[in-house]
């Protein structure tokens, strides 16, 4: 059966900056996440966009600057800065025209140390993209871990009306109109304390179904073993998308995996690092660099989904898990799908493994010791290789 995993994409996130008669602001982030630095503080702001839910978190420990900015005012409207391809700052207006070249001078000078933190926090977001790809093995679990169940209930039960002691007058004029406001308010409680009850209910029911899932597919319930490879690996924020399918055994006890990879064009080719010049620098990876790079993201992601097996059945000693891209045939224009790595583990093998320096695993020595076929040119460019058969797993 085919699985999509879920996808995180990290974006070069924009700046905006504003001014108003209480100071200067600037903000960074993409819609739904920023940071906003300015004479009040510096904020975390974060919201779910079409949801009503917003978040809001000091980051500067509390203190209030006590200085005011001196930016001119004659401008008061709202200032952008974004950050171009080239990793200058662009400063225009709300609606993208340039300002006064004066505003823009001050705004440079006396936010100075504003927007280099912003520049850096944006290097480093970008910079976080090339890192889960290459790291991607490092969420890796120890055999024997148990998988983490749905989150508690967290919602706050709805509170009731209080109840309200009204004066003579309003008893003797309003009753009326005070007992239908009285009977909205109850109505709407009961309302939000049936959904609320509701949520809690389906809340406890998934957990207790994923507990039970969980604990029958480690005694090698194979329906159940399905089931919860089926959980844990979607539940899984890989950094480029991935597609897994994957067929057990006729005694459950050895399982055959298909990993669809990344696209080479999906790893990162740029750095980027704020060196104090009032803009970013990028630093381009070479091709060579890139294609090591995307050896080692395949490596990985093949690693982790082997780990994610061994940790959550049991009963599976053998694993044989293979991995393929989709490319272009330039012969024909037609789209294939070459395997270009395939590994068959042993329990025994993985268990070898030292998990409490996870950080310090090599998943292409790991998975070439272990007799993994690949076929890797000069240049480190995949090339297709035949994939392990099922005869393995007997």
């Amino acid at each position: 059966m085919g699985l999509r995993f879920s996808k995180r994409i990290t974006i070069v996130p924009g700046f905006r900056l504003n001014l108003s008669a209480t100071g200067v602001s600037a903000s960074i982030g993409p819609k739904g996440l920023s940071m906003t630095m300015g004479r009040n503080g510096t904020f975390l702001n974060a919201g779910l966009p079409g949801t009503g839910l917003s978040y809001r978190q000091r980051l500067d420990g509390g203190r209030q600057s006590t200085s005011s900015s001196s930016v001119s005012l004659d401008y008061s409207g709202p200032i952008r800065i974004s950050v171009q391809d080239d990793g200058t700052l662009s400063i225009v207006d709300g609606t993208g025209s340039p300002i006064p070249a004066a505003v823009v001078k001050r705004v440079k000078i006396e936010q100075a140390a504003e927007i280099e933190a912003l520049l850096t926090k944006a290097a480093e977001k970008l910079n976080q993209d090339l890192a889960d790809c290459l790291s991607v093995h490092v969420g890796t679990p120890r055999p024997g871990s148990l998988p983490a169940l749905p989150p508690p209930f967290s919602m706050p039960m709805p509170i009731a009306p209080a109840s309200v002691e009204h004066g003579l007058i309003d008893r003797l004029f309003r009753s009326g109109k005070l007992e239908a406001d009285r009977l909205t308010n109850e109505q709407m409680y009961q309302q939000d304390l049936l959904e609320w009850e509701a949520a809690r209910d389906a809340n406890d029911n998934e957990r207790s179904e994923a507990e039970k899932t969980f604990r029958l597919a480690a005694k090698g319930f194979s329906a159940h073993m399905e089931k919860a490879l089926d959980y844990v690996l979607t539940g899984i924020a890989w950094p480029k998308e991935t597609n897994v399918a994957y067929q057990f055994t006729y005694d459950a006890t050895g399982i055959a995996l298909d990993v669809d990879l990344p696209d080479e064009g999906d790893t990162p080719r740029r750095t980027a690092e704020a060196k104090g010049n009032g803009k970013l620098t990028f630093k381009t990876r070479s091709d060579a660099q890139v294609r090591r790079d995307f050896v080692g993201l395949c490596y990985g992601s093949l690693f982790r989904v082997v780990g994610e097996v061994f940790a959550l059945l049991p009963a599976i000693n053998r694993c044989l898990i293979s991995g393929y891209v989709q490319r272009n045939d330039p012969a024909t224009g037609r789209l294939e799908e070459p395997y270009i790595l395939s590994v068959v583990v042993r329990r025994e093998d993985w268990d070898l493994l030292d998990f409490g320096r996870i950080e310090h695993i090599d998943p292409v020595g790991a998975l070439n010791s272990w007799g993994a076929r690949v076929d890797l040119d000069r240049a480190a460019r995949f090339r297709e290789i035949q994939p392990f058969d099922l005869d393995y797993l007997g």
